[in-house]
């Protein structure tokens, strides 16, 4: 009995105490309550080399699935589409065959991925080459119409006020005086697509960088405009307020960086010498036009050099022969079939 007794008062004693720490636990919420927002970890440690991220495969980490589910291509996509096309390098360089109109919005976000290097390379010039010769036959076009109307203007012929229109524009595009056609057409002239498609695989990592696969940034370019849309480079220096300009697809990132070889006073010297190359009719060479690029980058003459480098490696003078097929494809900007 006795023992019955001292159980029951234990038990009494315990209740007693978990109550009272229970109504303290109430009071210490209702006077200091939990922070339900999550916050991210810091580092403590960083990760051994080995086990860093490539940043060409940022985009096929688990559970990052974004550009996937934007529509974007794969390089199986892309590479399928070609082959049903008989799109191949081969018989484009060797002048058998022409490049079809294939015109697509980005590249493969999974460009990176593919180990091969040779495949990936053949992949990023196939994409980008029908883009090139795009803008550059447009350039083609729109020269022959200025040499028209100022050979109608010579001569006092009736220009329509459309065409005045589209002059004065144009005029102003490239900032040069109106009616200073020479000054015009020495800026309004193609970019070889040797040049290009090295500056954009030095540039963009043949097409697996942060800006390239996020912006469509093939080159790099810098913008102070906030109204531009653009991407923040990591480690940007601080005081410095510039972004890696953006762009909504390839037309345009590869646009805005004809239109700035052809127009900033950087590159004077290149234009001079590629309209020496156009009147003496010995074709405008990619390779020596490089060596007008050493303001292009911080590296100067290196750059010049990896430019050359990447030339020769991959014999991309041979690209400047090639052409677009007659034939009209649409643009894509969707997941291919």
């Amino acid at each position: 009995m006795a023992n019955s007794c001292d159980r029951k008062g234990f038990n009494l004693v315990t209740l007693a105490l978990l109550g009272a720490f229970c109504v303290g636990l109430s009071a210490l919420q209702l006077l200091n309550p939990v922070n339900r927002v999550s916050k991210a970890p810091h580092a403590v440690l960083p990760l051994a080399a080995a086990q860093k991220i490539d940043q060409a495969r940022i985009d096929v980490i688990p559970n990052k699935p974004t550009a996937a589910e934007a529509g974007r291509f794969t390089a199986f996509d892309v590479n399928h589409t070609f082959t049903k096309l008989g799109y191949e390098l081969t018989p484009v360089l060797e002048g058998n065959a022409a490049v079809p109109r294939l015109f697509l919005s980005s590249l493969p976000y999974d460009l990176g991925t593919l180990k091969q290097s040779n495949e990936r390379k053949s992949l990023f010039f196939r994409t980008l080459l029908p883009l090139v010769l795009k803008i550059n036959e447009t350039l083609v076009s729109n020269r022959a119409k200025i040499w028209r109307l100022q050979h109608r203007l010579n001569l006092g012929q009736h220009v329509q006020p459309e065409e005045h229109i589209w002059l004065n524009a144009t005029f102003n595009n490239y900032g040069v005086k109106q009616n200073d056609f020479a000054s015009l057409l020495r800026k309004m002239d193609v970019i070889p697509p040797s040049l290009a498609l090295a500056q954009a695989a030095v540039e963009s990592g043949w097409g697996t960088s942060r800006f390239a696969r996020e912006g469509n940034a093939l080159f790099g370019q810098w913008t102070f405009d906030p109204n531009d849309k653009g991407i923040l480079p990591a480690g940007r220096e601080a005081g410095k307020t510039h972004r890696i300009k953006a762009f909504d697809d390839l037309a345009g990132s590869l646009a805005a960086y004809v239109h700035n070889l052809n127009t900033h006073k950087a590159y004077k010297n290149l234009r001079t010498d590629r309209e020496n190359m156009r009147n003496s009719r010995t074709g405008i060479n990619g390779y020596q036009l490089a060596s007008n690029l050493i303001k292009y980058s911080e590296r100067g003459e290196q750059y010049v050099t990896s430019l050359q480098a990447i030339m020769t490696k991959n014999d991309l003078l041979r690209f400047d022969k090639a052409r677009l097929d007659d034939s009209k494809l649409d643009s894509l900007t969707g997941p291919l079939i």
